[in-house]
């Protein structure tokens, strides 16, 4: 009878402490996510909506119009998005791009151009592109096939002889950098910013549990300054220009969704857009299922829905002209300014270099002559930290200022400025300028 009560002492024993961690294993998984819905995030939607109160319009002082879009996003031409036309469209939309440059995977090492979604669809440009295992995001900008089989650099000098962008992606790994063909690098990644994290459980966990209204201070969250990429960007361009873009790697595969198919049996995918499975519907099926959103889905959760990735970093362009051309050609002389949009909208935002005698003499991404700039000077819609780095230093930098101005003071090298905004009482990084090189 002893042994019995024993028994029953250790089982009740084990059944508490058991309930202990499960309580605490809540707590820590589920309490950080419940503080920020409730506490942290609305502070800093406030501390948001009164920065963009301070908005002031800066005077177009750069000739050329800046037009605002993304590159390396996915459709339903890589196996692990599904991405269809109408999901992109609508998040372009809402994020006021002006251009898409697609990045989908190859599938085969045959690839032919053009396909999947291309030209002008209302006022968005889409430009096609493949986004190869190597590391290579290309978009040939003609009618043209591809062989991956031929040898990396022959690859590239092909595409780029023929007026292709040749960008190297996922620059965290090895690249062969020496390359003499290739034209930009990604400065940021989201997919790259991912890596350093947890695991993807607490994302997840904290996506479900503060919800859509607050999925750009998630997605925020991710963020890390990518020091050993910059460091190596500015290294890269000490011997000729490459010029650095944001990439938001768009898949809007991560979540679960559900539709019925004619047959009247549902379809299930889950993250990377796999198929989980094609079956009767059951009870659980009818109680979630609803009526199909516009997209054909009856039931959809994402994590990284197109907007979010959308909003989250863009590439600001000053061109001539609005044309998937000539958006590719000043991409590639450097005239790019890339934003992180989601905390507050880059238009506007300017840099270039003045001659005291002839105004404006070169703007960002150009190279200009020393006794042709006599000064760096910035123009921001908002008040910000600026920081001027020379050939990858820090050499200068402002209190909170709508207007930048440096003198050169006859000292060559290559010039990019850091623009931060306050949130969260400490300076954040907002938009990162291709340098001005002065010669």
């Amino acid at each position: 009878m002893s042994s019995l009560k024993n028994l029953g002492r250790v089982l009740k024993i084990a059944a508490i402490v058991l309930s202990i961690f499960i309580a605490v294993m809540v707590i820590l998984n589920i309490g950080p996510p419940l503080w920020k819905k409730k506490i942290t995030y609305p502070i800093l939607e406030k501390e948001r909506a009164d920065l963009w109160k301070r908005y002031k319009k800066p005077p177009s002082l750069i000739p050329q119009t800046s037009y605002q879009g993304l590159m390396h996003s996915h459709s339903y031409r890589s196996h692990d998005s599904g991405g269809t036309l109408p999901e992109i469209l609508d998040a372009a939309k809402e994020a006021k791009l002006d251009f898409i440059f697609l990045s989908d995977h190859p599938h085969g090492k045959i690839d032919s151009f053009p396909r999947g979604y291309h030209g002008f669809y209302d006022d968005l440009i889409i430009e096609n592109g493949t986004e190869s295992s190597n590391g290579l995001m290309v978009q040939p900008f003609d009618s043209v096939i591809l062989d991956w089989n031929l040898p990396f650099d022959t690859l590239i000098h092909q595409v780029v002889s023929n007026g292709g962008l040749v960008t190297y992606v996922h620059t965290e790994k090895p690249h062969p950098w020496k390359n003499p063909d290739y034209q930009a690098m990604e400065i940021y990644n989201i997919h790259t910013d991912l890596l350093d994290e947890e695991g993807i459980l607490p994302f997840f966990l904290n996506a479900l549990i503060t919800g859509s209204k607050f999925r750009h201070w998630g997605f925020r969250e991710l963020y890390d300054e990518q020091t050993a990429i910059l460091a190596n960007w500015d290294s890269l361009n000490l011997n000729r220009r490459i010029v650095g873009i944001g990439a938001v790697d768009a898949h809007n595969n991560n979540g679960f969704k559900a539709r019925y198919l004619e047959d009247g049996q549902v379809e299930w995918r889950g993250p990377n857009n796999d198929l989980i499975s094609i079956k009767k519907p059951n009870l659980f099926d009818k109680m979630l299922l609803g009526d199909p959103d516009k997209y054909g889905w009856n039931f959809k959760w994402a994590m990284d829905p197109y907007f979010n990735s959308f909003n989250f970093v863009n590439n600001h362009v000053f061109c001539d002209t609005f044309s998937n051309i000539n958006i590719k050609e000043n991409i590639i002389k450097g005239h790019v300014l890339v934003a992180f949009e989601s905390l507050a909208p880059a238009k506007g935002f300017q840099y270039f270099s003045v001659n005291e005698k002839v105004g404006i003499s070169a703007i960002v991404g150009d190279s200009v002559a020393v006794a042709d700039a006599n000064q760096l000077k910035a123009v921001s819609p908002f008040p910000v930290k600026f920081q001027l780095f020379l050939n990858g230093k820090l050499i200068d930098e402002s209190e909170e200022s709508y207007q930048y101005n440096f003198d050169i003071n006859h000292q060559k090298g290559n010039y990019r400025l850091v623009a931060s905004l306050p949130f969260d009482n400490k300076w954040t990084t907002w938009v990162l300028t291709n340098p001005i090189y002065i010669y």
